[in-house]
This record gives structure tokens, C-alpha cells and sequence, in this order.
């Protein structure tokens, strides 16, 4: 299996450097892009907490309808 390759920046600041050196703007468009990026992630844990509800509903449903006959 071939290995996925890729690369990381990262840029860790002080939050004193971070309004020093960043325009405002740029800021307020660094922490919406943060916001984003949580709500996206919150999108699909909700997705997959849907999904196995839903798994689940339909196990409880199958195991009411097994009737068992002597």
C-alpha cells in the first residue's frame, strides 16, 4: 500500500506577536476560518452520530419483528 505523503506548516504565536504582526483584518479572517473548520467538523460528528442511531433503530426494529414458533 502505497504511504500518503504530505506536508505540514504550522504557525504557532503568541497571541502578542499575533496582534502585533497581523493586520486586523487578517485576524478576524484567521478566527472565522478557525470557527469553520470546527463547525465542519462538528457537521460530521453529528452525520455519524445520525447514522448510528439510525443503525441502531433499525436492529431494535428487526429484533421486534422475529417472532420465534415452537
Amino acid at each position: 500500500m502505497a504511504e500518503a505523503r504530505g506536508k505540514e506548516i504550522r504557525l504557532v504565536l503568541p497571541e502578542e506577536l499575533f496582534n502585533l504582526f497581523l493586520p486586523e483584518e487578517t485576524q478576524k479572517h484567521l478566527l472565522k476560518a478557525k470557527k469553520e473548520i470546527l463547525l465542519a467538523f462538528r457537521s460530521l460528528i453529528d452525520a455519524k452520530i445520525e447514522a448510528l442511531e439510525k443503525r441502531e433503530e433499525k436492529l431494535t426494529e428487526e429484533k421486534k419483528k422475529k417472532i420465534e414458533v415452537e
